[in-house]
């Protein structure tokens, strides 16, 4: 294996907006904002990002860092946001991420951290290199428009004639698609999304507080409710959509399990792309299923809507084996009843 020089000029900062900035259009999106990584900041969970540059070349690497006692002795560990993250660069020099990541893993060993956590970003792909210093997991497909066709040919090529078929009917039965960028239905689309993950019977990690949806309101300005109102003026289906330079995303969405048989998520999907193009979006990220099986119904349900596949990594570093092994055993003991919930998680000592 070829070893890589340390890069010098690093720092960590809590505010990495402005060098993000510079980056070029294509190598921007909101999830490595700090506005977005700030919507997941606990009382021991901050949002850092490490930086590190070379000549012209700049890497970011946001994410979350939280401190904690063993034996006591203070340790940290660190995992990127909900939704997707990881290391993002200004430039195509696969050398630069590696001396880049290289350097980190070097930092996070004499910073005392145990372990990290990350959620690639399937569009980017920007999983490459990381192997070079730790794990990286296929974990599972995500669907994506591409939406630099026009929207006739997008219609023809990419959406499934059944789907077609389905947001004909919602649009026969009266549904109406609402853009809504001042979030007034921001009520609406909690009670929905709630509702859904609770049929779900969703993780603690899957709901969020009325502060989160403040802060995403506020924060991150390029993105909009839509919201699907049926004949009788009902919203019945919402949805939050992102988006930052070419990249649009389905972020959090809920619907009226009552109203279904009339297709209301398909409707907004469909009505949801057509916004994100005349916002400048070429390509449309759906997200994948609930677990890696291709026959999983929800990834059935967006594939429906372009047959472009990317693959979502996730990647684990663990600075110190031995220690890492001591702490999820003495977790594990003292938590008999989180154990098989969470045996698969990196951090499972979190919880």
């Amino acid at each position: 294996m070829a070893e890589y020089k340390a890069i010098v000029n690093i720092e960590i900062t809590e505010h990495w907006n402005e060098l993000f900035e510079a980056f070029p259009p294509e190598k921007m999106d909101v999830y490595f904002t700090e506005q977005y990584v700030k919507l997941y900041e606990t009382e021991t969970e901050k949002a850092e990002c490490f930086v590190c540059r070379e000549g012209d070349n700049t890497l970011l690497f946001p994410f979350l860092a939280r401190q904690f006692e063993f034996q006591g002795k203070r340790y940290k560990d660190f995992e990127t946001a909900y939704g997707y993250g990881g290391p993002v660069c200004n430039c195509d020099d696969n050398e630069f991420v590696i001396r880049a990541l290289t350097t980190f893993k070097t930092y996070c060993n004499e910073d005392n951290y145990l372990a990290g956590f990350v959620r690639f970003h399937p569009l980017f792909q920007n999983q490459e290199g990381f192997e070079a210093v730790g794990r990286v997991i296929a974990d599972r497909k995500t669907v994506a428009i591409d939406l630099n066709q026009t929207m006739d040919e997008v219609w023809k090529n990419e959406i499934h004639s059944k789907n077609r078929n389905v947001i004909r009917k919602a649009e026969k039965a009266g549904c109406q698609f609402i853009v809504d960028d001042k979030y007034d239905y921001l009520h609406e689309f909690i009670n929905l999304y709630d509702f859904t993950m609770d049929k779900l019977s969703a993780d603690g990690f899957y709901y969020f507080d009325d502060a989160y949806y403040e802060n995403l309101k506020h924060g991150i300005t390029d993105s909009f409710l839509g919201c699907v109102e049926n004949s009788e003026g009902q919203i019945i289906s919402a949805a939050i959509f992102m988006y930052r330079g070419p990249y649009g995303h389905y972020h959090l969405s809920g619907s009226d399990k009552s109203q279904l048989a009339i297709s209301p998520n398909n409707f907004m999907l469909w009505n949801a792309a057509i916004e994100l193009q005349k916002r400048g979006v070429k390509r449309f990220h759906l997200g994948g299923g609930t677990n890696g099986d291709e026959e999983n119904s929800l990834f059935q349900f967006k594939h429906k809507f372009s047959k472009d596949t990317c693959q979502f990594c996730i990647g684990k570093l663990i600075f110190n084996q031995e220690l890492y092994e001591a702490i999820c055993s003495d977790w594990e003991a003292k938590n008999s009843e989180k154990a098989e919930h969470y045996k698969h998680h990196l951090l499972k000592y979190k919880y």
